[in-house]
Formats: structure tokens, C-alpha cells, sequence
């Protein structure tokens, strides 16, 4: 019962990262649906390490690293989103596809 609530949970969020991530237009609701999709395959590694009936050592530690990963990604992610806004002036992506070589 348990395990497939955390995994609807999880199909629920990677559908609303998903559809973040496709329908939109501006770069940075775009990396934010990219986190939103990371947590819902965290919570999917959380459900499958408690699945077995105790808790897992091995589940939670790789979220933790994952959790870390995705910190450095989006350090990086926003990095390029501030430079990009200021060399262009806007974060919108069909106007810097516009501006390729």
C-alpha cells in the first residue's frame, strides 16, 4: 500500500516535470520542472528501499549523493542561465535558438 503511494507520487511529479519541461518556453521554469523530475526519481529510489520492509542503507545513501549531484548540476545550470541573460537579455529559448551560428 505504502510503496504504491510513494510511486504514484512519483509518476504524478515526473509527469508535472515533464510537462514543465515540454511546455514551456522560458529556461528557467525549465530547469525547475528538471528538479522537479529529480525528486520524483528520489522518491522512487526511497519507495523501492523501503519496500523490503526495513530501511535500506544503500537507498538512502545514494540519494544523498544524488541530492548532492543535482546541487552541483543546478549550480552549474543557473550559472549558464546568468550568463546567458546577460548576454542576450532574455531567458526565453525559441529567441536563443534564433541565435545560433
Amino acid at each position: 500500500m505504502l510503496l504504491t503511494l510513494f510511486l504514484t507520487t512519483s509518476v504524478i511529479l515526473l509527469v508535472i516535470g515533464l510537462y514543465g519541461l515540454i511546455g514551456r518556453k522560458e529556461m528557467l521554469r525549465m530547469v525547475m520542472a528538471l528538479e522537479i523530475m529529480f525528486h520524483s526519481a528520489n522518491l522512487n529510489i526511497i519507495a523501492f528501499a523501503l519496500s523490503s520492509g526495513f530501511v535500506d542503507p544503500i537507498g538512502e545513501a545514494s540519494v544523498i549523493v544524488l541530492i548532492a549531484i543535482e546541487a552541483c548540476a543546478l549550480a552549474v545550470m543557473l550559472a549558464v542561465m546568468l550568463n546567458l541573460y546577460r548576454v542576450y537579455g532574455s531567458l526565453d529559448t525559441s529567441k536563443l535558438r534564433r541565435l545560433r551560428w
